[in-house]
C-alpha cells in the first residue's frame, strides 16, 4: 500500500493519530521501533539540526524537502511535513507541492504565514497572507496534488487567528475544505482566547463551526497541556505532541559531551542494547543478504 493511501486510511480510523515530531532518519526510525504509526517533520527543526540556523526563513524548499525524503525513504510509515508558505507564491507552492510528492512523503501543511519573518516578529503578531492570496496558493496545491496523487494529504495551516480572529479562521479553513483540503490546522490563536483545560466547550464549538467531524482538525492551538485524550474530546483528529525532541536530545548530548570531557575515565555504556534494537529497522539483515548475493 503506498504511504499516502496507508495515512488516508489511518485518518479514517476510530482515535486521535498520534504523530510525532522527527528531525532526522534515526529519530524516524525510533519512532517507527516505538510503535508510532505516522511521523511529522517540522521545517522549524530541519533549520536547527541540519543547517545550524534559527527558523526565520532561511531553509529553502529543496533543503527541507530533501531531509524529507531521506526520512520517508527510511521507515515504513508514513510522513507528514511541514512546507510553510509553500516556499513562494501560488506558482512556486504547485512546485513544492510535485516536489514534496515525488519526495516519498505522504502529507503536508501549507500555511497562511508569511514563511519570511523578521527574528525580532513575536509570535502572536505573525503577518499573514490575504485570505484571497491565500486560497490561490492553496487552489495550486490541490491542483498540483490531483495529477500527481489524489491521495496525498493536504492540511491548511490557519495562523490568521493570531491578528485577526476567529471568525477570520473559519472563514478561511471553509474554503479550504470547498478547494479540497483534507486537514485544517488552526494554529495561532488571538491573545484573549479562554481555551484551556477547563474551557473545552468553547473550543468544541470552534471546531464544529469548522465542520468537525466531518473535517479533519490537526490539534494546533494552545494551551499546550492538552492530552491526545483531550484532542479527542474536543473533535481534533491528529496531535502532535508539542514538546520537541530536540530539546531532549540536546540534554542528553550535553551530558554525555560534558562527561567525556570532564573525565578522563569515562567508558561507554554497553547497558543500552539500542543498537540492537534499530539495526533491525535499518534493514541490516536485508543488505547483508544482497551483499551475499551479488558482491563477489
Amino acid at each position: 500500500m503506498k504511504k499516502t493511501t496507508l495515512l488516508r486510511k489511518l485518518l479514517t480510523e476510530q482515535g486521535v493519530l498520534v504523530v510525532p515530531s522527527a528531525y532526522d532518519c534515526l529519530s524516524a526510525k525510533i519512532i517507527e521501533t516505538v510503535g508510532f504509526k505516522a511521523f511529522f517533520m517540522p521545517p522549524t527543526m530541519v533549520g536547527e539540526t541540519q543547517l545550524g540556523m534559527p527558523n526565520i526563513g532561511l531553509a529553502t524548499s529543496s533543503e527541507v524537502i530533501n531531509c524529507a525524503k531521506y526520512m520517508a525513504l527510511s521507515v515504513d510509515i508514513p510522513l507528514i511535513m511541514g512546507a510553510d508558505d509553500g516556499y513562494g507564491n501560488a506558482l512556486a507552492a504547485y512546485r513544492t507541492t510535485q516536489d514534496v510528492i515525488m519526495a516519498g512523503v505522504a502529507g503536508m501543511y501549507v500555511s497562511d504565514r508569511n514563511h519570511h519573518i523578521l527574528a525580532r516578529t513575536p509570535h502572536n503578531l505573525v503577518e499573514v497572507l490575504s485570505r484571497n492570496e491565500y486560497l490561490g496558493k492553496m487552489g495550486a496545491v490541490i491542483e498540483a496534488r490531483n495529477k500527481l496523487d489524489n491521495d496525498f494529504i493536504i492540511a491548511a495551516r490557519i495562523d490568521a487567528g493570531a491578528t485577526m480572529g476567529y471568525e477570520e479562521v473559519i472563514a478561511r479553513a471553509k474554503a479550504c475544505v470547498k478547494l479540497g483540503v483534507d486537514v485544517i490546522l488552526p494554529h495561532a490563536v488571538p491573545p484573549e482566547s479562554k481555551f484551556g483545560q477547563k474551557d473545552k466547550e468553547n473550543l468544541r464549538l470552534f471546531y464544529r463551526e469548522i465542520g468537525a467531524p466531518e473535517v479533519t482538525i490537526w490539534w494546533g492551538m494552545e494551551p499546550h497541556g492538552f492530552t491526545a485524550a483531550d484532542c479527542q474530546d474536543v473533535g481534533a483528529k491528529i496531535w502532535v505532541p508539542y514538546d520537541p525532541p530536540t530539546d531532549v536530545v540536546k540534554k542528553a548530548l550535553l551530558g554525555v559531551y560534558r562527561e567525556v570531557y570532564d573525565s578522563a575515565d569515562y567508558v561507554t555504556n554497553q547497558k543500552i542494547p539500542i543498537r540492537g534494537v534499530l539495526n533491525a529497522k535499518s534493514q541490516l539483515e536485508f543488505w547483508s543478504e544482497l551483499e551475499r548475493k551479488y558482491v563477489p
